[in-house]
């Protein structure tokens, strides 16, 4: 399957970092459409999926569902968020019409780390 690529550089030099998303088993269609490596993660299978994710060296974000990463030790989460590359960054899918996806506490927190001051993220729509 074809990657969505990523503009970056990593320290070794190595360009073209790549997106792979976790989801649910069938959850994964829009994000496939989009161009990303998608990996649909049965109950139980969390642990296993997202070590899997985190040892692909052309990884540079790894978005995963929110319920997913619950799943997901605190003890991985944590050398996962040390080693810097996949960027990990958790969303919420709206599970009914109009409802919001939640998650932006969390980019704002990653934005604030990175660049050292706080973003307000805005609403989408017109």
């Amino acid at each position: 399957m074809a990657k969505l690529a990523v503009s970056g550089v990593r320290a070794n030099g190595e360009a073209n970092l790549s997106l792979a998303v976790a989801v649910r088993p069938g959850d994964g269609l829009g994000f496939r459409l989009a161009g990303a490596a998608v990996e649909e993660v049965p109950p139980g299978g969390e642990t296993a999926a997202f070590r899997r994710l985190l040892s692909d060296p052309h990884a540079g974000v790894l978005a995963v569902e929110e319920e997913l990463l619950q799943a997901v030790p605190p003890r991985l989460l944590r050398r996962a968020r040390e080693r810097g590359l996949p960027v990990v960054l958790p969303f919420a899918l709206p599970r009914t019409v109009g409802e919001e996806g939640r998650g932006r506490a969390y980019v704002a927190a990653l934005i604030r780390r990175a660049i050292g001051y706080s973003v307000k993220l805005g609403g989408g729509g017109a």
